[in-house]
C-alpha cells in the first residue's frame, strides 16, 4: 500500500474516533437537557443548548471529512456500497473503520431515541407557552374580552383554562 493512502486511512481512523467522541458528547448533552427539563432550570437549558450548538457543528464538519476521505480511499465507489467495499478491502484499518463506522450508528440511535424522549417532555411546555401567549394576544384584542355574562371567551387550546369573572 502506498503512502498517501496510508496516510488517508490514518486520518479517516482518527475522524472516526473523534466522531464517536462527538456523538458521545451529544448524548451526554441530551442527557442533561433532560435532567434541566425536569427540574425546570433554564440557565442550564440555555448552556447545554449552545453546546449542542457546537457539537452538532463539528459532528456535521467531521462527517464532510469523513465522506471526502472515504472518497479518496473508495475512488468512485457509489455511498450504498461503501460496507461492501471495507468488508473487500483487506487492510485491517478498514476493518477497524467498518466497526467504528458501526459504533457511530449505534450512537446515533440512541441519541434519537433519547431526542425524542427530550421532545416528549418539551411538548406540554410548549402548549402551556402557547395557551399563555393566545390568552395575552386575546386580552390585547380589539374586540371586547368579558363577555354580558362575565366570563372570559376565547378559542380553546389543549389544556385551556377558562377564567369566570
Amino acid at each position: 500500500m502506498n503512502h498517501p493512502q496510508s496516510a488517508t486511512w490514518e486520518r479517516l481512523l482518527e475522524m472516526l474516533a473523534e466522531a464517536q467522541s462527538a456523538f458521545q458528547q451529544y448524548g451526554v448533552l441530551l442527557f442533561q437537557e433532560a435532567h434541566s427539563l425536569r427540574i425546570m432550570d433554564q440557565p442550564n437549558l440555555l448552556e447545554v443548548n449552545g453546546k449542542k450548538e457546537q457539537v452538532l457543528d463539528t459532528m456535521r464538519r467531521l462527517e464532510q471529512q469523513v465522506e471526502h476521505e472515504l472518497h479518496q480511499l473508495a475512488g468512485a465507489v457509489v455511498q450504498e456500497s461503501i460496507w461492501n467495499w471495507l468488508k473487500s478491502v483487506q487492510d485491517p484499518r478498514a476493518q477497524s473503520a467498518q466497526r467504528m463506522l458501526l459504533e457511530l450508528l449505534r450512537l446515533g440511535r440512541l441519541i434519537q431515541e433519547q431526542g425524542r424522549k427530550n421532545e416528549a417532555m418539551i411538548r406540554p411546555i410548549y402548549h402551556r407557552v402557547r395557551e399563555a401567549i393566545h390568552v395575552i394576544y386575546t386580552g390585547l384584542g380589539t374586540g371586547p374580552v368579558y363577555q354580558g355574562s362575565g366570563s372570559l371567551n376565547f378559542p380553546s387550546v389543549p389544556s385551556s383554562v377558562h377564567l369566570q369573572g
